[in-house]
């Protein structure tokens, strides 16, 4: 009944009042309970039911993947990112900000999962001012043998790429900044010099190298470094931003930083028989995917959505909202699967997602009605979402749909298109 009434409680995008939901367990339960007695159920025991819940919903395995292409060298394909929000301040204690000029009290949910599968590898809540980069560091369990895991800047951490090479694993990522690269020389390791680089890409008419170099100060990791020589406006776009924040800091941009951001710089240890040089940036792609997650997740679920209210309630109905997010993300990605895999078309996140959530009460009437409701529900979905929830195709940008194409193809040529 509990779990009732917390569907009935998220079933929008604002959350109801004490009051709402004591007339609604009368109505449904017949149950009598004052506004102050519903508001006692939201203790430390229902906050751990509802991980419990999640737990539960995050061990279920997914059954089809999606094998396309360059995809189908790698068991998994992770992709990961955090996306923050601010709270109420009365909660700065257990959850600080980031600072600045945002709330003096902040959260950020870290979700990982894989690509093929759509199977959920990490969905963690934290304190907004705890860095992605050493989420990086000390979420290393997740990764298992000949996956690849595909990170972007924020996560750039070099005890993290260490761990995925030597649990016999791939990443794909951006370079850091900060990091000293080195490549064989007359005299052994010497340091790349990205100004000599560029000049050099510029002679002799290149948009794109690779070179095979060592990354690291003391202990070094080999690792393909793949160069993209980025258009002269893009460049002067990246410096003016680049200025204004380092001007705001107090300090000047180094020679050597701004050739550096002349390039787009990937590196990997994938072999290039498993990777071609080509590939790496195209597929470094997929990982925008995310952003468009956590767009829905705002949206749509409106888990950013929140005002003062009782601590372990706040807590509840974030976790209702993540376990309700869960349970979708498992249909819509069910069926994901097994549609791309018998006609190669995809379905849209977003769409089915839209659906689903304002569909929010078929589900919970179907729990209301047992086995054969859930069952009737899932006929429901099945049906529904391969009706108007197809993928859009987008001309000019490369959407999952076009990448998974050129991925299948697996011949060179498609990956410039």
């Amino acid at each position: 009944m509990f779990f009732d009434l917390m569907m009935y409680d998220v079933s929008s995008a604002t959350s109801k009042s004490l009051n709402q939901i004591a007339i609604e367990a009368k109505s449904e339960h017949d149950i009598g309970i004052s506004k102050q007695g519903i508001d006692k159920k939201f203790n430390e025991q229902a906050v751990t039911f509802m991980k419990l819940l999640i737990e539960k919903q995050l061990s279920q395995e997914l059954g089809n993947q999606i094998d396309a292409g360059w995809l189908s060298s790698f068991n998994r394909v992770s992709i990961k990112d955090g996306t923050r929000f601010d709270l109420p301040e009365a909660y700065k204690e257990l959850f600080p900000g980031s600072g600045g000029s945002a709330s003096k009290a902040g959260a950020c949910l870290q979700f990982e999962y894989d690509i093929k599968s759509g199977h959920i590898l990490d969905l963690n809540l934290t304190a907004a001012n705890r860095p992605d980069a050493r989420d990086a560091t000390e979420v290393l369990d997740t990764v298992t043998n000949n996956d690849l895991v595909i990170r972007d800047l924020g996560y750039y951490a070099f005890t993290s790429l260490f761990n995925i090479a030597s649990k016999g694993a791939y990443f794909i990522s951006r370079l850091g900044y900060k990091t000293n690269v080195y490549k064989n020389g007359k005299g052994g390791l010497e340091k790349l010099d990205f100004k000599v680089l560029y000049h050099e890409m510029k002679q002799h008419g290149l948009s794109r190298v690779c070179e095979n170099v060592w990354i690291g100060t003391k202990a070094k990791i080999p690792v393909r470094l793949v160069i993209e020589l980025m258009p002269e406006s893009v460049y002067e776009q990246r410096m003016k931003k680049t200025n204004k924040i380092h001007k705001k800091k107090g300090y000047q941009t180094s020679e050597e930083y701004k050739f550096m951001s002349r390039f787009n710089l990937f590196i990997t240890n994938a072999p290039e028989t498993m990777l071609p040089d080509q590939v790496v940036p195209v597929l470094y792609r997929i990982r925008w995917q995310i952003e468009l997650i956590f767009k829905i997740w705002k949206s749509i679920i409106g888990i950013h959505h929140n005002r003062k209210m009782k601590y372990e309630r706040w807590l509840c109905l974030l976790h209702f909202k993540l376990l309700l997010m869960i349970i979708n993300w498992n249909f819509i990605l069910l069926q994901r699967n097994y549609m791309y895999r018998y006609n190669g078309r995809l379905l849209s996140l977003n769409k089915c997602f839209k659906t689903l959530f304002d569909n929010s009460h078929r589900l919970r009437s179907a729990l209301k009605q047992g086995v054969k409701g859930i069952i009737k529900f899932t006929q429901w979905v099945d049906k529904t979402l391969r009706e108007n929830h197809w993928l859009e195709k987008k001309k000019k940008s490369l959407g999952l749909e076009k990448i998974f194409y050129l991925l299948y193809c697996k011949s060179n040529i498609y990956v410039y298109i």
